[in-house]
C-alpha cells in the first residue's frame, strides 16, 4: 500500500486552483461502506486489477480491470471487492477551490460538472499512475513538479474519457479546509460503531455547535443523521455475510442489543433486517 496524506499538491488547470491531498494505491482487501464527499472535492479511482462492485447514486456497477470512475460532491457510494480477486485500486482525492467558472476553459468545466462518470479508460492511464507514485517514493530533484505535471495530466486525460469534443484551445502541508473535509469524510467511514460529535469535534479542535454547523454546510445532514448513514450503509454489506448473525451485527455497528439495531434499520429501510437478508437471496 502507498498512501500519501496531510499534503496540498496545488496546481492550475486554466484558471481554476485544484488542489490533491489524498493519493493512495492498494489492494483492497475491506468493503468500503456508502458514503459521500463534500462541496467542491472529487475522488478518481482506476482500477488496474481485480474485480468488484460499485453502488453509486442507488445503481450497482460491476468493476473489472482497467475500470475509471469518478465521485464528486454529495455522491454516495460503496465499494464491494471480490475477495477472490482484490481490487488494486489508484486513487487521488482533490479539492477545487471557489471561482468564478466563467473564467475556466471548456475542458475544467467540464471536469467539475461531472459529478459521477464511470467506464472504461481510453487514455491509458497506468503508466501515468505508475510514474506519478515512482515520483512521490523517490523524491529525486524536481519531483514536486513532476508530481504537479502527472496530477494535471491525469486530470486532462481523465476529462477526455467522457467527453467526446478535441483537445482545447512544491508538496506543502494540508490546509485547514482538507483537513476538515477527509477527518469527517474518514470518521464516519471508519468509526460509525462509536461516532459521537464530542469525539469529532475534538479532533477538528472546534466546538460542537461549530461541527454540527459544518456537516450541515458540506453534506447537507446532522451529525446524527450521518452516523445514522454510515451505519446503515455498513449494515447492508453485514448483512450479505450469513456468517454473522443479527446480534453479531448489532454489535459491529454499535447498537446496545438486537432490538434496537432491528428498530433503526426498519426506521431508515422500511424493511427489517431478517427480511432484507432474505431478499438478497432471491
Amino acid at each position: 500500500m502507498n498512501f500519501f496524506s496531510n499534503i496540498d499538491i496545488q496546481f492550475d488547470i486554466g484558471e481554476c486552483r485544484l488542489h490533491a491531498v489524498n493519493l493512495i494505491s492498494t489492494h483492497i482487501i475491506h468493503d468500503f461502506p456508502m458514503h459521500s464527499h463534500g462541496i467542491g472535492c472529487y475522488e478518481i479511482h482506476y482500477i488496474s486489477e481485480g474485480h468488484g462492485t460499485l453502488i453509486a447514486n442507488g445503481r450497482e456497477f460491476d468493476i473489472t480491470p482497467n475500470t475509471l470512475f469518478i465521485t464528486g460532491p454529495l455522491v454516495p457510494h460503496a465499494q464491494i471487492t471480490d475477495k477472490s480477486d482484490p481490487m488494486l485500486e489508484w486513487c487521488i482525492y482533490l479539492r477545487a477551490d471557489d471561482g468564478n467558472e466563467k473564467d475556466y476553459d471548456s475542458l475544467i468545466r467540464q471536469f467539475l460538472a461531472q459529478k459521477f462518470w464511470i467506464g472504461q479508460d481510453n487514455q491509458e492511464l497506468l503508466p501515468l499512475f505508475r510514474k506519478l507514485f515512482s515520483e512521490l517514493e523517490s523524491r529525486q530533484t524536481g519531483y514536486t513538479d513532476m508530481v504537479k505535471l502527472l496530477i494535471s495530466e491525469a486530470v486532462i486525460d481523465i476529462t477526455r474519457n467522457y467527453i467526446s469534443s478535441s483537445a482545447e484551445n512544491g508538496v506543502s502541508p494540508t490546509n485547514s479546509f482538507e483537513r476538515t473535509s477527509l477527518t469527517i469524510e474518514e470518521y464516519f467511514l471508519y468509526e460509525y460503531r462509536t461516532a459521537s460529535l464530542e469525539e469529532l469535534s475534538e479532533r477538528l479542535r472546534l466546538s460542537t455547535r461549530q461541527t454540527q454547523r459544518l456537516i450541515e454546510k458540506y453534506y447537507g445532514s446532522s451529525f446524527s443523521e450521518k452516523k445514522t448513514q454510515a451505519r446503515m450503509s455498513a449494515a447492508q454489506l453485514l448483512l450479505a455475510d450469513e456468517c454473522l448473525s443479527l446480534t453479531d451485527i448489532s454489535e459491529r455497528l454499535g447498537y446496545s442489543s438486537q432490538e434496537y439495531f432491528t428498530a433503526a434499520f426498519k426506521k431508515y429501510y422500511k424493511i427489517s433486517p431478517g427480511r432484507f437478508r432474505k431478499s438478497m437471496k432471491l
